[in-house]
Parts: structure tokens; sequence; C-alpha cells
């Protein structure tokens, strides 16, 4: 009896081993998640004006072979000059459009939000245990989703945690940074602008180098390797069609105060709309005060400054949430190792330290055809986008049977759709190209003052307008002389000057 059921065993071990090389790791499963959680909501990643706007900016520039110097998308600014510095996400949104319509630019944001955390999980496992690493990638996950839309930031998502994750990690280990992440500079700055926030790291770790200097090195030798790669990724940063508008521009965006007060993601953040990073903030307060013996001051102090940064501006929730747990990890790890060595031999901790290991190649081509099968229905079926708040697709059906062609006036969540038609608009997102009088001027008049309005009806002259059916514009247009409504329904309404 003892020797058939050692037959047994012999034979269930190679079975047992065949279907665990089928397990992926925790990094490919979390991603995955955050994938799939991704394409739950698609609709809620096209939900932005500036969606349409990106993939005409890349239409654009395909069918032109170059980038514009000058606008051409509104009638109220024609030829201001025009630093499109997310050209390259511009044109992959609108490449990924043609091919997959927006089954294919949904997929795309939701695949490039599942390797972020995915490459977030993979560098917290190497200084956290498994499942605080797991729940801390989690936690950095729900402070991006708010901010999760198809727009060119989501695209550099991915290389923002590499960039972060690799250099944080050269820091802890005493080294410097890894000169290949030059070239994730190279391609960062061509995405999005957030690469300055990359910099601007790379540039706070060398300090804290300086000030503990490694074993066995000098802190002149910390200073001038640090230094020396500061200024290596500023000049590759200049490598875009930009040169140096591409740095400048960022600033000019947070000199605008119009921009600050008039847009929700530039705004202070609400902790009633966003409880998520209330709870978020005050989970991180208890770790650093649990693991404040080994974290030293600077990273504190950088913490912290990504939770102003979060605080002040909703938007910079994500550098908070990715960056925020690299930035500690180490700290904590070693203190956190102790608290849960005790339960080390439950089942719960044992699964997660057998996930923790680096996934089979069976079980990375499992996660892989998992994620292919989980979007599939919206490459089938993309998601329909005739009724949702940024789209005026009857509206406009209605302006062009009417023969409305002259300069309309439009609002700003509606500039994006209009550029997308072919429409010249008055204002769009591109806030930058307007200015912060022109935005100050438009945001007075779409909170209802008519006299304003009145002001920049007179100048501009526009001859129809397209205003979102619950803005204070409505109203204010209804003040207007010489103006009537031709249309309306739940998103829109149509006037016209008499």
């Amino acid at each position: 009896m003892s020797e058939e059921l050692a037959n047994r065993g012999a034979i269930a071990a190679p079975k047992a081993a065949a279907w665990q090389r089928l397990l992926p790791s925790w990094p490919w499963i979390i991603g995955l998640a955050a994938m799939l959680r991704a394409l739950v909501s698609p609709l809620a990643l096209l939900h932005d004006p500036d969606t349409y706007m990106h993939i005409a900016a890349g239409r654009w520039m395909l069918a032109h072979h170059a980038l514009p110097i000058a606008d051409s998308f509104s009638w109220s600014m024609p030829g201001a000059a025009w630093h499109p510095g997310e050209w390259l996400g511009e044109i992959i949104l609108a490449a990924l459009y043609d091919i997959g319509g927006w089954g294919g630019v949904v997929v795309l944001t939701a695949a490039c939000f599942g390797l972020a955390i995915g490459l977030l999980t993979w560098f917290l496992a190497r200084r956290l245990e498994p499942l605080p690493a797991v729940i801390a990638a989690l936690a950095g996950a729900v402070l991006v989703l708010p901010h999760l839309l198809a727009r060119s930031h989501v695209l550099a998502l991915p290389l923002m945690v590499l960039w972060c994750g690799a250099v944080i990690a050269a820091r802890d280990d005493e080294r410097p940074p890894p000169s290949w992440l030059l070239l994730v500079m190279a391609l960062w700055a061509n995405l999005h602008a957030s690469f300055l926030f990359g910099i601007a790291l790379v540039g706070y770790l060398g300090g804290e180098a300086a000030l503990y200097p490694g074993s066995g090195a000098t802190r002149a030798r910390e200073i001038r390797r640090w230094g020396l790669f500061v200024a290596a990724s500023i000049a590759v940063s200049l490598a875009n069609p930009n040169g140096l508008a591409a740095l400048i521009q960022p600033f000019r965006l947070m000199a605008m105060p119009a921009l600050q007060s008039g847009f929700g993601e530039w705004q202070p953040a609400n902790f009633a709309q966003f409880p998520a990073l209330g709870i978020w903030l005050v989970g991180a307060s208890a770790l650093v005060a649990f693991g404040r013996r080994r974290l030293r001051w600077t990273r504190i102090a950088l913490l912290v400054g990504l939770a102003y940064m979060a605080c002040a501006h909703v938007r910079h929730a994500d550098l908070l949430g990715l960056a925020g747990p690299l930035v500690v990890a180490s700290g904590i790890g070693p203190r956190l190792a102790e608290l849960l060595r005790p339960a080390a031999v439950s089942p719960l901790l044992r699964c997660a330290a057998r996930l923790a290991q680096p996934a089979p190649l069976p079980g990375r081509l499992l996660a892989l055809a998992l994620g292919v099968v989980v979007s599939l229905p919206i490459l089938v079926r993309p998601p329909d986008r005739s009724g949702d708040a940024v789209t005026p697709q009857a509206a406009l059906a209605v302006a062009r049977r009417m023969k409305l062609v002259g300069p309309v006036f439009n609002s700003e969540a509606f500039g994006g759709y209009l550029i997308f038609s072919g429409v010249p608009v008055f204002i769009d997102g591109r806030i930058e190209l307007y200015g912060n009088d022109f935005l100050a001027a438009y945001l007075a008049a779409e909170r209802g003052d008519a006299t304003v309005l009145g002001h920049l009806v007179d100048r501009y002259r526009p001859t129809w307008a397209l205003l979102q059916a619950q803005s204070p514009l409505v109203a204010a247009f209804d003040r207007l002389p010489n103006w009537h409504r031709v249309y309306a329904d739940d998103q829109a309404v149509i006037d016209v000057r008499n």
C-alpha cells in the first residue's frame, strides 16, 4: 500500500509542476487585472474632448508628413504658433484609430495602464514582501483611475514607472543610474511633458547621493556621476521637433491662472469627490510613521512633495500613485518583513511568495493570451460615442443640414469633436495656444457673464453657436440681442445670429 501511494505521489508531482508552470507572477496578474478594470468602462476612457483633438492632430501629421508649426484647427487664432509637444502620442492614437476604431484606442489605453501597474508591482516586489507589494501597486492604480483617459499622458505611464523605478533602485543600491534609461527619456520627451518630472527626480536623487554618498564613494564623485546623468537627460530630452519649447511649455501652462481655476484636473483635490486620495494619504502617513527609523528625511520630504502636488492639482495624483510607493519601499521594506515573519507559514503568504517568483514562459504566454481575450469584445464591438457628453453628433448633423458654415462659438468641451469633424473652432483644449487672457474671457462667459460674452461676440463675430445644453452659456446667449435658438437636445443647443 505504501509503495502504491508513493507511486501515485511520484505521478502527481510532475502534474502539479506542469500546472504551476501556467501560473503568471504577481506583475503579470496585477497588470492584467488593471487592464481588465480599465476595459470594464470603455466610455470612461473616452470621456474627454482632447482625445478627438489628439487623433485629428495625428491624422494631420500623417497626411502631411510634418509637424504643424501654426494652428490650422481654429478660426479665432488662425496661424498662431503651435508646438505639439505630444506629437508622437497623437500619431500613435491616430494610426490606431484608423486601424481599429474606438475599440483600438480603448485597448491601447487599457494596455498602457496595465503595463504601468505591472511594472510598478515588479519594482515594488524587489523591495517589499509580496503581499505588501501587491497592495501598494493596487493603491497606486486607484489614484491613476480618475485621470485614466485616452490621451498621450497614458501612453507615457509605463515609461514613467520604468524611469522612476530604475533611478530609485540605482540610488537605493548606491550605484549610478543605468545609461540605457536615456533611451527611455528620448521616447518619453516626445510623448508627454511629464518627462520633466523624470529629470527633476534624478536631480533630487543626485542631491541625496551628495548628502549621503555610497560606501566607498566620495561626495564629489556622486555629484559628478549624477550631475552628468542629469545633463545627459536634459540633452536627450531636447531631441524632439520642438526643441527648447518642449521644456518651456509646461512652465507656461503652470503660470496661467485661468487654467488653474477653470479646468478640473488643474484644480485642488476635493476629497469628497476623490476619497481614494484621502485614504491613500492616511495610509502613507501611517507607513512612514511605522518605518521612520529606516527612512531618510530626504525620502519623507520627497513623498510629502508628491502629496502636495496631488493635493494642489488633482492631475498629479498619478505621480503620487506611481512614484510614491517606490520612493519609500526600500525604507519600510525591512520593517514590514520583520512584522510579517511570524505569519510567513500561513497559506496566504506562502501562495503570495510562490507568485512572487519569476513567471515561467507558459505563464507569461497565458497572461498575454488572457489580455487578448478580454480585449476582443471591445475590438469586435467598439463603444458607441453618439450619446456621450463630448460628442454632439446629432446637433452637428442638424447644423450641417441647415448649412451653418460660418464661424462657430463653441463650448470648449465640444472643441475636440468639431476639430475631429473638420469644423474650425473658437476654442478647444490646446490652452497654451489661446493664452491666459483669451481663456479667462471665455471662462467668464461660460459661467454666464453676458457682458463678457457680448464683448467676445462683438470682437470675433461668430455666426452660430454650439453649446453644452447644461452650460450657463446657453442662458447668456438667450440674453444677447440678435440671437435665437434653432435646435436643442439633451447634449447640445444651437443658436444662430439673426
